[in-house]
């Protein structure tokens, strides 16, 4: 049962959102250097809520690294480690063109300055269609191999 309540938000951390008072937004300083595609490494621990009595929430730490430019693509890798299993749950690295690159940073700007549910939709939409197409990402979960 824990295993199912790890996935149902394991997307929004392996996205790299970070969780600041209840607001989905992106740091300053990863946005910088994501923009440049220049290596950078942060990370944060926050919880997920979950829809269990039992387990009302989730505690993981994302580690979010943007790599560098390799054949003209950047690259970013997300690696998701649940503090209740003690162990890595997910991994995603993807190798987005500088097209692609540069509209997801526009709309990261976006919504650290509007805050608006819209603004954060849009941001998360196009982040869940970048991570569920596999000519971009590729999607370790670690549960799921378990099984």
């Amino acid at each position: 049962m824990k295993k199912l309540l790890i996935l149902a938000g394991l997307l929004f951390a392996g996205a790299g959102v970070f969780a600041q008072t209840q607001q989905l937004t992106y740091t300053p300083e990863y946005i910088k250097h994501l923009k440049n595609c220049n290596a950078y490494s942060e990370e944060y621990s926050t919880t997920i809520p979950t829809n269990d009595v039992n387990s009302p929430y989730l505690k993981v730490k994302s580690t979010e690294e943007v790599l560098g430019y390799l054949n003209g693509k950047c690259y970013t890798k997300s690696t998701v480690y649940s503090y209740d299993l003690d162990k890595v749950i997910l991994t995603i690295k993807c190798g987005v063109t500088r097209a692609q690159l540069a509209d997801v940073v526009q709309k990261m700007y976006a919504v650290n300055r509007e805050t608006s549910k819209e603004a954060k939709q849009v941001l998360q939409d196009q982040l869940t269609k970048i991570i569920e197409n596999k000519d971009i990402c590729r999607v370790r979960n670690y549960l799921e191999e378990e099984q």
